[in-house]
């Protein structure tokens, strides 16, 4: 949607634009002032040149475009200003929900790096459908196991003694049973740092990230907060492993990391969303865990957030209401991410990754993995139960 604020326009501003060093790879743009009833135009993609997404809000004023995306809490706003000496657009870049400010520079698209940015060579092309209708489609797993072995090594609260007491964790969790305390070290994590996307050092020691997240704003991926969370949990001896959401296709834009803490009190998995200092109920007052998570979106059930996340209006997104703006933002969110499971056989102090299990449905198994080299298919299961073995 356009609105009228085009007296005196930079007719420079038009074009095609890349920004190559965004938080996440290329951001592309498109600026268009075809007339003054339509307005100026900006559609920018994160991925490809094929422009996706329009601005909601476009006004230009004193050489400046503005225009945001995302409502309330979630919104970003952007400010460009264009420099006729390096042809070239300036872009300030806001975060409001998360108070982050950052700049970043475009450079107009040449015709051949359009062409070479237009198409992703997929191994799985997206569908169209909604998210929830594929993840219904996708929602039956099998049997396949694999040989794999899971590890906890419970030697975080030696390496990371300087955290725990810098910050009184110790007494910050006295008292409290294995729920409570990651609750409780989740709610501590999240009043000091928040979630950005930014990039990752190489290192993953709850020290090294934190270091990082310090220089960028007090914030970090979900990566960086789900690797601090899980190894402060440990340090407990409390089992708690970060999984890796993954989408339908491949390669994918965009990806969720959370964390699984084995409950011995409840006997059940339960998940925790550092992103978001999030956890989910059922409707009988249970906390959730991933697996029953993505029943309770495939049966349209109803989900219930703790009561200190976001505002009325995100909690209300959590179940779809359309009566408000946020309507069906988290659950739609992971309903994306849950077609693909991925779980580390070793969870030990500064490790992220190495070997690893990947939970797939059983018709992905027999249709789209057989579009992924050997090295992957080797790592994919269909057997839920192995998958969320302790």
């Amino acid at each position: 949607m356009a609105w009228q604020w085009w007296n005196k326009f930079n007719n420079k501003f038009c074009g095609k634009w890349i920004c190559t060093d965004f938080w996440f790879g290329n951001l592309f743009m498109d600026i268009k002032f075809e007339s003054k009833e339509k307005g100026v135009e900006v559609f920018y993609s994160y991925k490809t040149s094929t422009f996706e997404h329009e601005a909601i809000y476009v006004e230009y004023s004193d050489n400046s475009l503005n225009f945001f995306h995302n409502e309330r809490k979630y919104r970003h706003e952007y400010v460009l200003t264009y420099e006729e000496a390096a042809n070239k657009l300036f872009l300030r870049f806001s975060d409001k929900g998360k108070e982050v400010e950052r700049d970043f520079i475009f450079s107009r698209l040449s015709l051949e790096e359009e062409t070479e940015y237009k198409e992703i060579k997929y191994i799985v092309k997206p569908k169209e459908e909604t998210k929830i209708d594929i993840l219904k489609e996708y929602s039956e797993y099998g049997n396949i196991k694999s040989d794999a072995k899971f590890e906890y090594k419970f030697d975080e609260r030696e390496n990371i003694i300087d955290i725990i007491e810098k910050y009184k964790l110790d007494e910050l969790v006295k008292g409290k049973n294995d729920i409570e305390a990651a609750v409780a070290l989740m709610n501590w994590l999240c009043g000091l740092y928040k979630h950005g996307n930014f990039g990752l050092p190489n290192e993953r020691t709850p020290q090294i990230l934190l270091e990082y997240a310090d220089k960028h704003d007090k914030s970090i991926n979900c990566r960086g907060l789900s690797l601090i969370l899980v190894q402060l949990i440990r340090a407990y001896s409390i089992k708690a492993i970060h999984i890796t959401c993954l989408p339908y296709e491949e390669p994918y834009e965009d990806c969720h990391v959370v964390v699984c803490v084995y409950c011995e009190s409840l006997k059940k998995w339960i998940m925790l969303d550092p992103s978001n200092n999030l956890y989910l109920k059922n409707k009988n007052d249970e906390i959730i865990g991933i697996d029953e998570l993505r029943d309770i979106i495939i049966n349209d059930e109803k989900l219930y957030p703790n009561e200190d996340w976001f505002d009325n209006n995100w909690r209300a997104g959590i179940n779809g209401n359309k009566d408000y703006p946020g309507y069906m933002s988290y659950r739609n969110y992971m309903a994306k991410n849950l077609i693909r499971l991925t779980r580390y056989n070793v969870n030990n102090y500064g490790i992220d990754g190495k070997s690893c299990v990947i939970l797939i449905p059983e018709k992905y198994m027999q249709n789209e993995a057989k579009n992924f080299d050997e090295s992957a298919q080797k790592d994919f299961i269909t057997s839920r139960e192995y998958f969320w073995q302790m």
